[in-house]
């Protein structure tokens, strides 16, 4: 299953959250913690880590980190768009 994730993102995006090119990290983190919990149904999300510097570019895949119930878990974020809108992987 896969969410895809726009309003934090684009919401970002227009308000100047994204430094150029990139991927705000801190907004990507609440976003993947926020669908983690919404969409997923994971009530205990903690310590969600993305790597900094991510290009705003369709195609672009990239690893999450977060503890799910108490267990690490790996998170796939995968850009879909130019207007920085991703889809959110279940956790593994």
């Amino acid at each position: 299953m896969v969410v895809v994730f726009a309003a934090a993102g684009v919401g970002g995006w227009l308000s100047g959250l994204f430094s150029g090119p990139v991927l705000d990290k801190d907004a990507v983190q609440a976003g993947v913690q926020k669908v983690l919990r919404e969409d997923f149904g994971e009530g205990d999300v903690k310590d969600v880590s993305c790597p900094a510097d991510q290009p705003v570019k369709t195609g672009t895949t990239f690893e999450c980190s977060a503890t799910v119930a108490g267990k690490p878990k790996k998170i796939s974020v995968r850009v879909l768009n130019d207007q920085a809108q991703y889809e959110v992987g279940a956790p593994k």
